[in-house]
């Protein structure tokens, strides 16, 4: 015999400042965004990246669910960045709350919540 325990599936979906509000990055612009390979939105204004720790559930969760790559591919693109002085990481916080925050206060922040609390002016689906 065996049990099942069901439990609420959470979608991860990104959240940006009210200031690109309006714009929606297709999936591909989304790995280029989170990759630190596109640094600007249309309007000519920086793109900020946030991320939760890179080895938590919730940033392998978006990864594979939004951006449909493992998230071992985009640390070695960061590194890659780095090493190469081209680019730089996202900004890790460390946890949903602490992101919110910070996107919303941050002029053209992008980052992700996989909890089902969104509730925020500049949220939208990464899908």
């Amino acid at each position: 015999m065996f049990s099942l325990i069901w439990e609420p599936c959470l979608a991860a979906q990104t959240i940006t400042h009210d200031s690109v509000a309006a714009y929606h990055p297709s999936q591909a612009e989304l790995r280029l965004i989170f990759s630190r390979q596109k640094l600007f939105w249309p309007n000519g204004e920086p793109i900020t990246v946030f991320i939760l720790q890179p080895d938590s559930g919730e940033h392998r969760q978006f990864c594979i669910e939004v951006l449909e790559l493992m998230p071992y591919v985009l640390q070695r693109r960061w590194d890659r960045l780095v090493y190469s002085g081209t680019g730089d990481r996202p900004k890790i916080v460390p946890n949903e709350q602490v992101m919110k925050t910070l996107v919303s206060v941050t002029p053209g922040a992008i980052g992700y919540l996989v909890s089902d609390s969104v509730s925020q002016g500049g949220d939208h689906e990464g899908k």
